[in-house]
Formats: C-alpha cells, sequence, structure tokens
C-alpha cells in the first residue's frame, strides 16, 4: 500500500481514539476471478513458506507441531494451476488522468517499454494514442504540434496525420503525379493504438491490431462507492523510478504503513499483527483480507491494479455508531525497466470536507492534498531503492528467477507478508517473471542503481509538471513571489521620502510583511520541487 493518501492520515489512530466495536464481517468482498479464466488442470507446484506466529501459551514445540504452525503459500493457494498464459499486452492499461493532460499538446508516455504519444483529437472529439515516430524519418511525434486543423504534425518536416493515423499532408510533395500520391500510402501512416476513457482515466490497450480484443474487453473499474455522493475522492499520478515488481510489492504491503510513513498516515506506536489470509487467487490476480477492526480487503486485478477497501467500525460521540470506509485504488502501470507510473484514487465516506472536490464546502485545493500525498511517495522512495539494488546484484548472483529466489533471499515469518508472497507467486507462476517489455531500446542501468537521492525524490519531474493542478499553483507561487519581491522593494525605497515619522514606520512594516510573505512562498515552493525525507529525524 506505497500510496496511503492523506485523506486517510486523520484515520491511522482511528481504532484507538474512539471506542471500537468488536464485530466485524466475514464476508470477502471480493470471490469471483475473470470469467474468461477457463480450462483448468492439476500440476504440483514448489511452495513459497511463511512461518506462522506462534501460540503464546506454546512451549518447545516438537517438529511435527512446527510443522503443523508452518505456514505455505502454496497450501492456502491449492495446487490449482491454469493452461491460460496471461498476455501482458492484451489487457488496458490507464496511463493518464484525463484532467492532468493537455488537449492542445502531444503528450509522451512509456508503456511496456513501447513509446506512445498522446494527444487529443479535437475533430472527432477522443484521445488518442500513436507510436512515437514519424513514419517519415521517425522523429518523435511528441514534439510536434496540433495544427491548424486539429491534426498532430511532426515539428521536424511538418507532416500531419488525424486521429487514425492517416497523413493528410506532406509539404515536400508535388501536388501533381507519384509524390502526390504518397499521403495516401499506407507507409505514410501512423501506428495507433485502441485507446478508451472511463472514470476520469485514459487507457490504452498496447497491441495495434487488437482492436477487436480491445472493444470486446472492459477496462479495470474504480469500486462503484466512487459514484456516490457520500464519498470524497481524490486523485494523483507520480512516475516513480523503481520497476514494476517493486512497486507491486510495495501495495501488496499494509504492514510498512506504520513505520514508513510514520506522522503522515501512520504511527510507530501503533504498529500491529495484521493476519492476513489469501481467498482467491488465478491467472486474474487474487484477493484477501484479515480479520479485525479495521478490515482491510484486498484485490489484485492482473496486471496492474490493486484495490483495498478499509472498513472501520466506530462510535462518535452523539452519532453514534458509524462504519467508516476508504477505498484506495492504485494503478501501478509498467512504463520501462526500472520506471513506473503510479496512479492512486482514493475515497472515503467521512470527513469529506478535509478532500479536494467540487463542493462549495470542499475548499482544501487539489495541489495541497499532492503536497501531502507526495510526503506518502517520499516516505517509500530511498528505501525502495535500496531493496531494489540489492536484489538485482543478487539476481546477477544465480541465473535463477528473483522470485523463485524471493523466500531464499527474505525472510517472512509473519502472516502480514502473505499478500507480497502472493503477487511474487501470481508473477512467477502466470506473469512471466516480469512484465513482457515491447520494445528494447538501448540497454542501460536501472535508475535505481545510478539515481542520487535528489533524483530519486524529484517532485518536479516526476510530479508537478504532469500534474494539471500543481503545475498551475507551481507557475502562481513563482508569480506572487515575484509581485511581492517588488512590492519589497517599492515600500522599502519609499519608506524614507514621506516627512511624517508614522507613515515611514508604516511603509517599514510593510516593506517586512512582504518580504516575509515572499520568503514564505518561496519555501513552499520546495512542496512542487523537492523535499528531503530522512526518517531518523522524524520522531
Amino acid at each position: 500500500m506505497a500510496v496511503f493518501l492523506a485523506t486517510t492520515a486523520s484515520t491511522a489512530h482511528i481504532g484507538t481514539s474512539f471506542n471500537v466495536s468488536s464485530q466485524t464481517s466475514k464476508t470477502h468482498l471480493f470471490v469471483s476471478p475473470r470469467k474468461n479464466v477457463a480450462q483448468r488442470r492439476i500440476k504440483k507446484l514448489t511452495p513459497l513458506h511463511v512461518a506462522a506466529p506462534r501460540s503464546s501459551s506454546a512451549a518447545a514445540p516438537t517438529s511435527g507441531q512446527k510443522r503443523g504452525e508452518e505456514y505455505r503459500v502454496g497450501d492456502e493457494f491449492g495446487e490449482e494451476c491454469s493452461d491460460s498464459k496471461f498476455s501482458w499486452k492484451d489487457h488496458w492499461y490507464p496511463v493518464s488522468l484525463v484532467e492532468d493532460l493537455d488537449p492542445d499538446l502531444p503528450t509522451p508516455f512509456q508503456l511496456l517499454g513501447l513509446d506512445l504519444v498522446l494527444w487529443f483529437d479535437k475533430g472527432r472529439n477522443e484521445w488518442v494514442a500513436f507510436d512515437d515516430k514519424c513514419p517519415h524519418r521517425l522523429a518523435p511525434l511528441s514534439e510536434g504540434r496540433i495544427d491548424e486543423n486539429g491534426h498532430l504534425q511532426c515539428s521536424y518536416h511538418g507532416w500531419s496525420f488525424d486521429g487514425c493515423g492517416s497523413c493528410t499532408r506532406i509539404p515536400q510533395a508535388a501536388s501533381q503525379g507519384p509524390e502526390a500520391r504518397a499521403v495516401q500510402s499506407p507507409k505514410a501512416c501512423a501506428t495507433r493504438f485502441p485507446t478508451m476513457v472511463s472514470q476520469g482515466l485514459l487507457f490504452v490497450w498496447p497491441d495495434e491490431n487488437g482492436q477487436d480484443r480491445a472493444s470486446s474487453t472492459k477496462p479495470p473499474m474504480l469500486p462503484d462507492d466512487f459514484e456516490k455522493p457520500e464519498f470524497a475522492t481524490v486523485s494523483i499520478q507520480r512516475d516513480l523510478f523503481y520497476g514494476y515488481d517493486t512497486l507491486m510489492e510495495n501495495v501488496s504491503d499494509p504492514s510498512h504503513i506504520d513505520f514508513a510513513h510514520h506522522k503522515v498516515t501512520g504511527r510507530r506506536d501503533r504498529a500491529k499483527p495484521l493476519p492476513f489470509k489469501v481467498e482467491s487467487r488465478g491467472p486474474w490476480g487474487f484477493g484477501g483480507s484479515n480479520e479485525g477492526n479495521p478490515k482491510i480487503s484486498t484485490k489484485f486485478v492482473a496486471p496492474c491494479f490493486y484495490m483495498n477497501k478499509i472498513e472501520i467500525d466506530t462510535k462518535l460521540p452523539i452519532v453514534g455508531e458509524q462504519k467508516w470506509k476508504i477505498w484506495i485504488c492504485s494503478f501501478n502501470v509498467p512504463m520501462a525497466p526500472g520506471k513506473t507510473r503510479s496512479i492512486v484514487c482514493s475515497a472515503r465516506n467521512f470527513f469529506q470536507f478535509t478532500v479536494p472536490g467540487p463542493a462549495w464546502w470542499q475548499v482544501v485545493p487539489r495541489w495541497y492534498e499532492h503536497w501531502i500525498s507526495n510526503k506518502v511517495y517520499d516516505g517509500d522512495m530511498i528505501v525502495l531503492q535500496g531493496q531494489e539494488r540489492i536484489f538485482l546484484s543478487k539476481s546477477m548472483e544465480s541465473s535463477e528467477d528473483i522470485n523463485k529466489q524471493y523466500t531464499k533471499l527474505t525472510f517472512t515469518p509473519t502472516q502480514a507478508d502473505r499478500l507480497v508472497l502472493a503477487f511474487r507467486y501470481w508473477l512467477r507462476r502466470h506473469g512471466n517473471n516480469q512484465p513482457r517489455w515491447l520494445s528494447f531500446g538501448v540497454q542501460q542501468s536501472l535508475p535505481s542503481t545510478v539515481l542520487s537521492k535528489q533524483q530519486m525524490l524529484d517532485r518536479f519531474e516526476q510530479h508537478t509538471i504532469k500534474c494539471s493542478s500543481c503545475k498551475q499553483a507551481y507557475k502562481s507561487f513563482q508569480t506572487w513571489e515575484k509581485i511581492l519581491i517588488g512590492t519589497t522593494i517599492t515600500f522599502t525605497t519609499t519608506a524614507a521620502i514621506p516627512s511624517d515619522i508614522q507613515f515611514r514606520v508604516v511603509l517599514a512594516v510593510l516593506a517586512l510583511v512582504s518580504a516575509a510573505l515572499a520568503y514564505a512562498l518561496h519555501e513552499l515552493q520546495k512542496n512542487f520541487v523537492f523535499v528531503d525525507y530522512v526518517h531518523a529525524k522524524i520522531d
């Protein structure tokens, strides 16, 4: 659960702040796998292992007791296997929140190693995804512009393409003869990928020949609660410089929150056992939950959608018993080896006034919410960078896949790690151990192995310039800082002119106030750019 947004920060200690009901539902929220999982056959796999907590009354156990206490992921999953193979490219992938895309500019994006350009076709009123190369001389179309006809124009030689990918103009072609007909050639067309907008997200199907499959497949959907008026929602996206498997493992791990996000969305002194149980699984993903209050139910829908539902039974003065619900839904999109886009959508049915929204009483701006949310990303960033480096070095020591080595390299003695092991099991059994990269560029080192701490925590490049709210707020902060600096200079230079001493004092005070405000704005702008994160300095 890498991104426990600030909208849930006030609930981190709910269980100890109020009288809590002990009754929790045992019905699992997510029990039905996708219907396209068909033929199955039995095949034994080597199970992953994790020890279960000992009974408090147990003395020195016998060997038989040890075997009884040992928890096996493989045992919990059973011996089910499937002939159906998971295809990484036969799925809808969310590539961006629509509100953070600029319809007047082409936007580059990487998906499964494939370079794309996203742009808005005003003629057809739809978002389009092309292979990010012009068929002429392979220049990146993302460096182009939207021309006067609403078509995507290459910035190198001016070739233009409509929303279907057809070439509409070759400026260098003669008006008659073979050159005039070149615009009609299939070779002059840009490669288009199927797209869809659903629930404020732009989805891309990364197979240019997969239109039929794409049209018959629904994208992963946010829960119905996101559409209910009693739920306040917020969303954020950020590009992270560590791999898909590192991020997916992290979002499968609620137990890290109280430590990695201390005083942001958790508290170290409130950490407790989280006995998770995996209740369903298959090529489609897996689902599980814990027992207790709060109750956390999870579902992973392959390849990149992870849902967490947190239910809190509480009793408040005056209003009495309440059922609080929090949804944290993350899309963890594999961009390239060592680079992943995290898109998080959260919703809750309490304290709605502290969440950005359209209602007049929801006064918290989205960019402020993102400041807090980015603290959550930052809390994980350097920890996961170090973890990924170690896993990479270990993988180089052996030809065996890291997912198969996982329980040899790590020690996972508690039930809190069950979902992490369930993901590693899925990735090994169904996901071919890693995403299927559709394009291979020049082989480079993984970003986590070469980037500095400041580069890893660079909010500006990873988020601000790709977020419509934060980008605009950052520009506004800069503008107001310049205005206040100018005001300070004006008040300072004119303070000595009046003969009235009281008037001089007023001007001097105004100069100090404007200077203080300019300095405050300068410091606040760091929240858009870079804020160092040192766990040891957070008491």
